[in-house]
């Protein structure tokens, strides 16, 4: 964007460059597109529709792909339904966008808006992490795709073509041709544009945490946190595992925060407080403990960001207290939280957060009550305790009407009186809140049968003491006010769970097996260093894409659990499905599915054409299922005599239950799967399934179209896909060259928004943040072999790079 010498920029004719890049990129896109739908098999007009219409708008309002291409970016792909892996909805939209936007540029582009220095510039360091990047891509990107393979429908089947190369390549490209636009409309437009990346962003964080919470309310339920179930939302890309939903979680989050900040109305403060109430779920649902450390990372960034800001410590004084006795403070209401689930589980933890609430509110009450006051208030609380008794012994859910009663009047006798400014007396508040903590202790006694009540007796305690300490203080610890009511809530909110999920009898096991999961995992950073040899190797990697296939290769007996292959040309075509080359575990084995209607009956009815090399059994079954975990399953089975030659067979089920008949609320999917058991191959052709309708529930079951329809997923084992580490896959796939240019961006990034004056920048701490959370998330996944990922990694980068404080 222009500086203020751009007052006049009305008259100023557009620079030569933006133009033809835009002409460039609007051909080439449109190109892309032109071949993406060609080749795409679901809805095709449907598709066109919406994609016309995205394109539209971005000319018209070149601003709006800010917003939309984040919003969307968890949703967009359908690649457990349309079967294809190598170009997906994603890129189909990222297209779009550069299709309206360069031919926007190209003939009418935006006006300049701005006045003054806009946040963002084009620097030499910039360019030149982005330049090396660019040339590390191009060089182990000519090594990932050599040799060329036919380029036919075999080649699109798995991760094992050199053509994965341009799959784990177009992220990269796709970002480099998208960063010109972003950093012109943000020198165009400046903070606006800014807060249209801070909004697209946090959109992406609330659309990929709704996919994540339908998918826990579906399958193992929203408050079962004892299942090995881990959400996966609408990452296809998990199905060989990987972090691509917490990436993007970890990534995207910080920018909710500040989104919050910059809240403005009511209604804006709300929605960001849902938001970031449903991420943190997702966040904490995720059951991984990198996630969590991510989650501290970042938090850790931001709050040394807001202590090097100029007044970013404040001390003790007009009641907001010091930082470190805040710190406290939360700790220990989240302490007393922790103490009433372990006595008296959801519920009366959410007994004692309403109880925290309570205490914050009337905090302001009871700052400089005498003594007095206290003790009268504290017996009458206690006598209060007296038909709390009767109730918890007489009536049906009594802890919790008796409970509901005491803490509903204290809420009612608090906001009234901080709304009029007229506190009520110190007596009463005391006594209201002893008898609502006293409560609270029924309520964990009652759900917990009496079992531990001095857990919970603590936690009241604890409360407790430290309204007596506000009392007692000199300066109120706290000055209680209704518009900050939310940053409580937020903190119980995800404090709690943080205590549910790491309460859980699952996560504790995870918990229990870290060293046992490290060992294995250095053993695989291991393997995975020793398939480099070579100089040239060592120096530019194995080629982008090129780790799946050379794992399977290199590593001797490495666990594979099996591999697909389209065989035959036009009019014979045939899928080999292999089973497993030596089994790690029980059900880890690679698995080729189709989508299913979710209303299919039973019983149902295969038909399928095979042939085995070796005696193996293969298996069909019908699941309920998302992406990696099968709940419901039928099963038919049939014994294939190696070396039989074609065998026209047809089974019926002769496993499974009712249960799959119901796809419950809301909706589970459901998929076919086909998998081998044994170390054979088997020929499969013309798959055919029928339910108890009669209703045929499989499409290019004789995989004349290639893959088309047909996924694949390994639900357990992962190891054969991924480095486990973006530095190790940097180092595979892109060498010492291209390991130090990802170690250089982001120190470069972390040192440009740690200096002065851009650490002053409102966006710096969440970009800083955003790349810590992520980065630590890379120490156990590759991350860059999943384009999405990393397109947004690489716009952060940018911004980060880019960024500035302008002058005032």
């Amino acid at each position: 964007m222009a500086s203020a010498a751009h007052s006049n920029a009305g008259r100023l004719h557009p620079a030569i460059g933006p133009r033809l890049y835009g002409s460039l990129m609007a051909l080439l896109a449109l190109a892309g597109l032109v071949g993406w739908f060609l080749l795409y098999p679901l809805d095709r007009w449907l598709a066109a529709a919406l994609l016309a219409t995205y394109a539209a708008l971005v000319v018209f309002r070149p601003a709006s792909c800010l917003l939309i291409l984040p919003m969307l970016w968890p949703l967009v792909d359908l690649a457990p339904w349309s079967g294809h892996i190598y170009l997906n909805e994603s890129d189909a939209l990222v297209l779009a966008t550069l299709f309206g936007l360069g031919l926007r540029e190209s003939l009418a582009p935006p006006p300049v808006t701005l006045t003054g220095r806009a946040p963002a510039k084009l620097k030499l360091a910039a360019l030149g992490v982005f330049g090396l990047l660019a040339v590390s891509v191009a060089v182990s990107g000519a090594r990932g795709l050599s040799p060329l393979p036919a380029l036919d429908a075999a080649a699109l089947v798995g991760y094992g073509s050199t053509l994965n190369a341009l799959r784990v390549g177009k992220g990269f490209v796709l970002a480099f041709a998208l960063i010109p636009f972003i950093h012109l409309a943000i020198r165009r437009d400046g903070e606006i544009a800014l807060g249209r990346i801070v909004s697209g962003f946090t959109f992406g964080f609330a659309t990929c945490a709704v996919a994540a919470l339908w998918e826990r309310m579906s399958f193992p339920g929203l408050t079962n946190f004892a299942s090995d179930y881990r959400s996966t939302a609408l990452f296809w890309e998990m199905h060989v595992g990987g972090a691509a939903l917490d990436a993007w979680l970890c990534l995207s989050f910080p920018f909710c925060l500040l989104y919050l900040r910059m809240a403005r109305s009511t209604a804006a403060r709300v929605a960001a407080l849902v938001v970031i109430a449903v991420g943190s779920y997702a966040l904490f649902t995720t059951f991984s403990r990198i996630v969590y450390a991510a989650v501290f990372a970042s938090a850790a960034v931001m709050g040394l960001m807001a202590l090097l800001r100029p007044g970013g410590v404040r001390s003790a004084s007009g009641g907001r207290g010091s930082l470190v006795v805040l710190a406290l403070l939360a700790g220990g209401a989240l302490g007393a939280c922790l103490l009433s689930f372990q006595s008296g589980g959801y519920r009366g933890m959410g007994a004692f957060a309403g109880l925290v609430v309570l205490a914050y509110l009337g905090g302001g009450s009871l700052h400089g009550a005498r003594a007095g006051q206290l003790i009268i208030g504290g017996l009458a609380g206690l006598a209060l305790a007296g038909p709390s008794l009767l109730a918890a012994w007489w009536v049906p859910k009594g802890p919790y009407l008796i409970y509901g009663l005491s803490a509903g009047v204290a809420l009612w006798l608090l906001v009234n009186g901080l709304r009029r400014q007229t506190p009520p007396a110190p007596a009463l508040v005391t006594a209201l809140l002893v008898w609502t903590a006293l409560n609270a202790v029924l309520v964990c006694a009652h759900w917990g049968e009496g079992a531990r009540v001095p857990e919970a007796l603590l936690a009241a305690g604890m409360v407790l003491a430290v309204l007596v300490t506000q009392s007692a203080s000199p300066r109120p610890l706290w000055v209680p006010q209704l518009h900050r009511l939310h940053v409580v809530g937020g903190v119980l909110v995800v404090g709690g769970m943080v205590i549910s999920t790491l309460g859980s009898y699952y996560m504790g096991s995870r918990l229990a097996a870290t060293g046992d999961d490290l060992h294995s995992r250095t053993t695989h950073f291991a393997h995975g260093l020793g398939m480099v040899r070579g100089a040239d190797a060592v120096l530019f990697g194995l080629g982008l894409g090129r780790y799946p296939d050379s794992y399977f290769w290199k590593v001797p007996d490495p666990g594979v659990p099996g591999f697909l292959a389209l065989q035959g040309g036009a009019g014979e075509r045939y899928m080999r499905i292999g089973g497993e080359r030596h089994a790690t575990g029980s059900g880890e084995v690679l698995r080729l599915t189709q989508r299913i209607a979710s209303d299919a009956a039973l019983p149902f009815h295969f038909r399928v054409r095979a042939r085995a090399d070796k005696d193996v059994r293969l298996y069909l079954r019908p699941c309920r299922k998302h992406l990696l975990y099968a709940e419901d399953c039928v099963t038919a089975a049939a014994d294939l005599k190696g070396g039989s030659g074609w065998q026209d067979l047809e089974l019926k089920q002769w496993t499974g239950g009712e249960g799959f008949a119901r796809p419950g609320w809301p909706p589970r999917p459901a998929s076919l799967s086909i998998h081998v058991d044994g170390r054979g191959q088997v020929d499969v052709d013309d798959v055919q399934a029928f339910d108890g309708q009669l209703r045929p529930l499989l499409r290019n079951g004789d995989f004349e179209r290639g893959v088309d329809y047909w996924f694949f997923s390994s639900d357990r084992d992962h190891l054969p896909w991924h480095a486990k580490n973006i530095f190790v896959h940097s180092y595979v796939e892109q060498g010492l060259f291209g390991l130090a240019t990802l170690v250089l961006a982001l120190l470069a990034a972390a040192a440009h928004l740690l200096r002065a004056p851009t650490r002053l920048h409102p966006l710096a701490p969440v970009l800083l943040a955003s790349l810590a959370g992520v980065t630590t998330v890379g120490l156990v996944d590759s991350l860059l072999d999943m384009p999405r990922i990393t397109l947004m990694i690489m716009l952060v980068l940018w911004l980060s790079l880019s960024l500035r404080q302008p002058s005032q």
